[in-house]
């Protein structure tokens, strides 16, 4: 009896799992990349870092939602980290980078997703779309993509000196498994 029921169980909850609202976090891939200054580069990793994708709607249409936050991004220096949350990303005004997407995808399939929709950086808000390549991997999704950030779209300064003074472009990738 109980084995039955156990059947009965997963055979229900399963599909229903699978249905569910995706929260994905840095437990699940990894959003980092490169920063860049006239002599070198240098590492931006998002260390805590959320994406929510919302179960479809009736005509296939999905929320996507990323957050990453200001005060775990690291740059492989403390001291540039610290003048990059206080100077130039104002960590107490605006404590999240964002990104928000409605996306017509009914159906996860392998395949180039764009999701267009709108980037808040520093409180400015500029719309952006983000390239997706999804893939299924012994029964789970992959989706990587890399992304160019202008950070003087977003008004922030490129600080520095000379050799050091940092260059408007911040590469970053995005891999994750769900």
């Amino acid at each position: 009896m109980k084995l039955k029921y156990l059947s009965t169980l997963i055979v229900t909850l399963l599909p229903l799992l699978s249905w569910a609202n995706i929260t994905i976090t840095e437990a699940n891939g990894t959003f980092e990349g490169l920063g860049h200054a006239r002599t070198h580069d240098f590492p931006v990793v998002a260390r805590i870092f959320t994406v929510a994708v919302s179960d479809a709607d009736t005509s296939g249409n999905r929320s996507v939602s990323v957050e990453v936050s200001v005060n775990d991004l690291h740059t492989g220096n403390g001291m540039r980290d610290s003048h990059m949350r206080m100077s130039v990303l104002d960590r107490k005004k605006h404590p999240l980078i964002t990104f928000k997407s409605e996306v017509n995808l009914p159906e996860f399939k392998p395949g180039e997703v764009p999701l267009a929709g709108n980037l808040q950086v520093n409180g400015i808000t500029k719309p952006y779309t983000l390239m997706l390549n999804l893939n299924q991997v012994a029964g789970k999704w992959n989706a990587t993509g890399s992304f160019l950030i202008i950070p003087t779209d977003f008004d922030l300064p490129l600080v520095g000196m000379g050799p050091m003074k940092v260059l408007d472009k911040v590469n970053l990738d995005l891999d994750i498994t769900f």
